[in-house]
């Protein structure tokens, strides 16, 4: 239990690799920078070994005050959701039942990745930053991750990488996976050569996400209030890349293919991929061709929000509403894709989710599982009028309508192909 918990302390000192907001200005160069300079360089060749990534220039580092770090969380999180897509985000969510409608997202997550972050890797400036003040005997296993993070950015454009799955949220949350739980793995294997007294191959032991979802950090006395007081749905969000990008990093490298980092042709894009990484390269398992809606919102009905919830946060709305964790899983596994779009008209707010899966009787599953959701999520008399219908073998549409009033035209809430 020791070993859990200072691993999962530190596996919960959240980097933020994927941040690309200007860090560069703050405090100058000191004794401190040095100091971390060259811890940093003793660790380097430790790090490169166990990353599968040689360094091929030197690392920047830098140390940076608690109010930078919050200056910086400020101006990412308004990079990332510019404009009104926060909100528009707050809105598709609580009409599927996962956030209330009121949730105010942004100094949430603000709060949440201050209560986390004790390190960060910056690739706009090329710079990893340690935060001022944190426990010396943290500072090791912080410098660890945010050194891979550095090193995989020297092998491909992180920025870039980030930016072009940004406004897409399964692309974007499996990126995120492969990168945090690549640096995670380092990390994890790292810290337990230094307990153990000798080298550590984690991909020969046993899985590890099971021991260290949210439930198991509480148990084992991390004590992370803001997170755990959170939606389901932004917690497990939060710690999806650490602990399943870890759990995908330990079984893609247990392997023949062994410790490839997951870059270039071994990154994952979906979090099914994620989600089974001993599968991977299976037919069921390459991306699926993208969903489309056959006819752009006009007129009356606008269009307020469209994405897609991808494998991870379907399970995460079915476990929301089900009481069986286990069958909630199961019913989210087959997944082929899926868009959702949140529509405004006459007649209120109108959700329509369409989803593709691999088989028939997968789609019929999770058809079953949907119609057990709505009830739970709308019991008695609720002025919604929601079904579950089959336009296909393998396509399920979810419509979420006011209870009286106009509906759109069905071209709205229709995609292009139907398999």
């Amino acid at each position: 239990m020791q070993h859990l918990r200072a691993i999962a302390a530190l596996l919960l000192t959240a980097s933020l690799a994927t941040c690309s907001t200007d860090a560069s200005a703050g405090a100058g160069d000191s004794d401190a920078d040095a100091d971390l300079r060259a811890r940093a360089a003793e660790l380097l060749p430790e790090v490169e070994r166990l990353s599968g990534l040689p360094a091929r220039e030197a690392l920047r580092l830098g140390i940076r005050s608690r109010a930078d770090l919050e200056a910086f969380l400020e101006a990412e999180l308004e990079e990332q959701f510019a404009g009104e897509r926060m909100g528009n985000v707050v809105r598709a969510y609580a009409r599927f039942g996962l956030v209330p409608d009121t949730l105010d997202l942004e100094p949430l997550l603000s709060r949440l990745l201050l209560e986390q972050v004790a390190g960060f890797y910056d690739p706009k400036s090329d710079t990893l930053f340690v935060v001022e003040g944190i426990s010396q005997e943290l500072v090791d296993g912080v410098l660890v991750h945010e050194m891979v993070h550095a090193l995989q950015d020297q092998y491909v454009d992180l920025d870039s990488l980030v930016e072009a799955t940004r406004q897409r949220n399964d692309p974007g949350m499996a990126v995120q996976a492969a990168v945090e739980g690549h640096a995670t793995f380092v990390m994890y294997e790292w810290m337990l050569g230094q307990m153990t007294g000798g080298s550590v191959d984690l991909s020969r032991m046993p899985r590890l996400s099971e021991s260290l979802d949210s439930e198991a950090l509480a148990s084992a006395g991390i004590e992370m209030p803001e997170l755990q007081q959170a939606p389901a749905v932004i917690r497990e969000q939060l710690l999806f890349p650490y602990v399943s990008g870890l759990d995908f990093i330990q079984v893609r490298w247990a392997g023949a293919d062994g410790r490839v980092p997951p870059l270039g042709d071994a990154l994952p894009v979906t979090t099914e991929q994620i989600l089974h990484p001993e599968r991977w390269g299976a037919p069921e398992l390459v991306p699926p061709a993208p969903l489309e809606f056959a006819t752009a919102a006009s007129g009356e009905w606008s269009e307020v929000y469209s994405d897609g919830l991808g494998e991870i946060d379907t399970r995460i709305l079915l476990r929301e509403f089900l009481t069986d964790r286990d069958r909630a899983d199961a019913a989210a596994a087959g997944w082929d894709g899926d868009i959702y779009r949140l529509l405004e008209g006459p007649s209120g707010e109108v959700l329509v989710w369409v989803s593709r899966w691999d088989t028939r009787s997968e789609a019929t599953e999770f058809a079953r599982a949907m119609e057990r959701v709505l009830a739970a999520r709308y019991p008695g008399e609720s002025g919604r009028r929601v079904a579950v219908e089959r336009p296909g073998d393998r396509i399920v549409r979810v419509v979420d309508l006011p209870s009286a009033g106009e509906s759109p035209p069905d071209a709205l809430l229709s995609i292009d192909a139907e398999e």
